[in-house]
């Protein structure tokens, strides 16, 4: 038994709708004896005729109203899935914001990837902790942002990106000279961002899993800015690990592999829930190639 296909519902919608298998022929270019033999091999796989000839036309039978309306529904399902399988063409501005530690390693590879796919955009960058982009793109502010382990604010629709590794930063003199446990670290000063900030509750629960509390905090709230403050020496901190690698000045800081490790990051591309859904899903495919092609993520 063959398969109905859509190209075979599609002649039956179109006779259906014109009262007329030359007319639906015409409607989708096609020769009136290529939409008949359509019409009879969907006929082949239904118990029921659903046309029936009418003076110079055809019409529905009893079982054709129903079948239509199943018909109707494949149809439009169908024309939804084109859609969205097919990127929209994105132009003017676009205000996108990018968590820091996000944007410091992969910002430059996210321009050139869409320039590529859509010269006509003009992105308008805004890097920050995640909790204040979070709040911006609920306030309408942005149009699209990369967060880190997210809140997850009302009206604001997140689409998981993949996961990002954490390690802890040290200055490159102190290498080989502190432990590796929450016990160990506690008492240097430890670098991070405000409360409320992913990297401020990433560092505060791997001390609290430790059952231990850091003795100095030195809050930042660049964490780019944190960064060069481990490599001067001030302290330590934890950073995505494709940020360290990218720090200029590379040779004067280290990773520190602890114990336990860090917990990865999860990173999500969000937007508005009012957002047009096709444009969200061709960004993110750009997202996803560029930083596949970093290995920026875990596997």
């Amino acid at each position: 038994m063959n398969r109905i296909s859509i190209p075979q519902l599609e002649a039956f919608f179109w006779t259906a709708e014109l009262g007329s298998v030359q007319k639906a022929a015409d409607q989708l270019n096609l020769a009136q004896p290529t939409l008949s033999l359509r019409l009879r091999q969907l006929e082949g796989e239904l118990a029921s005729p659903i046309l029936e000839r009418h003076g110079r036309g055809v019409r529905l039978t009893r079982a054709g109203h129903t079948f239509l309306g199943h018909v109707k529904a494949v149809l439009d399902a169908y024309r939804e899935l084109q859609k969205s399988s097919q990127a929209p063409e994105i132009a003017g501005v676009l205000r996108i914001g990018l968590a820091e530690g996000f944007a410091v390693a992969c910002l430059p590879h996210l321009i050139a990837g869409l320039e590529t796919d859509f010269p006509l955009l003009r992105p308008e960058w805004t890097v920050g902790t995640s909790a204040g982009l979070e709040q911006t793109l609920a306030d309408g502010s942005l149009d699209l942002a990369a967060l880190v382990d997210p809140i997850g604010l009302r009206d604001v629709r997140l689409s998981a990106l993949g996961l990002q590794p954490n390690v802890w930063a040290i200055p490159a003199a102190m290498y080989g000279k502190t432990g590796e446990t929450p016990h160990d670290l506690a008492h240097l000063t430890i670098i991070t961002t405000p409360p409320t900030t992913a990297m401020y509750r990433l560092t505060i629960g791997w001390f609290g899993d430790g059952q231990q509390q850091p003795g100095s905090l030195c809050v930042c709230s660049s964490l780019n800015a944190a960064l060069q403050l481990v490599g001067s020496g001030i302290g330590i901190g934890a950073f995505p690990a494709k940020m360290i690698e990218a720090y200029p000045l590379a040779d004067t800081i280290k990773t520190l592999v602890s114990r336990p490790p860090l917990e990865d990051g999860r990173v999500f591309i969000a937007d508005r829930a009012t957002s047009d859904p096709a444009r969200t899903t061709a960004l993110i495919r750009v997202f996803e190639r560029v930083t596949r092609s970093m290995e920026y993520f875990t596997t």
